[in-house]
């Protein structure tokens, strides 16, 4: 566990940890990007996400995934530092940064299993993954929201966008539909870009 902190404490040291976040952002939407260009018509309202993952351009959409994941942990990590440095409640934030980084990971190990039709062993793993990373998100943006709500740093439409990330997340689970999947995604991804912008530009 000391070596883990020691890693991560190099990397922020390397450089500010917002810019995880960001990076995790735009190569997961550039890896993402270019699965759907690869892929002939694809159709936002009858394809779910993972058919890119095991279409033309699946190389690149699973190594979206993966990258994207690992990059976005020192992110969570400097997220819950910034957030603790004005809020005395450690066993909130220190949860919070646990199921973020058990939903990265998780998110990263999606890439490494897509669906592959047929093969059930492979498919339940996938929908395992997934639906562990959709659940953390659950947990990790109303722990990450309470805390901003709680830190004069932050503002208040912060800690809401996390809250409605939350429902849109429980809307798909309940829908399963391709359009919910993708606005889970859309969520998720505006929520990440826009607190790590956020503490870049204040030099939190």
């Amino acid at each position: 566990m000391e070596n883990n902190n020691n890693l991560f404490d190099k990397l922020l040291k390397f450089t500010h940890g917002s810019v995880y976040g960001i990076s995790s952002v735009v190569i997961g939407l550039l890896f993402s990007t270019i699965a759907l260009i690869l892929f002939p018509n694809y159709n936002f309202l009858l394809n779910m996400i993972s058919e890119l993952g095991v279409g033309p351009g699946g190389i690149f959409f699973n190594l979206g995934l993966i990258l994207a994941g690992i990059l976005a942990i020192p992110f969570f990590i400097y997220f819950g530092r910034v957030l603790r440095s004005n809020n005395t409640n450690d066993r909130l934030e220190k949860s919070a940064v646990s199921i973020s980084i058990i939903s990265c990971i998780s998110f990263s190990l999606i890439g490494c299993f897509p669906v592959i039709q047929n093969n059930n062993i492979v498919l339940f793993i996938h929908g395992t993954f997934a639906l562990i990373n959709w659940i953390c998100e659950i947990l990790y943006l109303t722990l990450y929201s309470i805390l901003i709500l709680k830190n004069s740093k932050f503002s208040k439409l912060q800690a809401f966008h996390g809250f409605i990330g939350i429902g849109v997340i429980v809307f798909n689970l309940f829908t399963w539909w391709p359009i919910t999947e993708w606005a889970v995604t859309f969520i998720i991804t505006s929520w990440i870009l826009v607190n790590a912008i956020y503490m870049f530009y204040k030099k939190l």
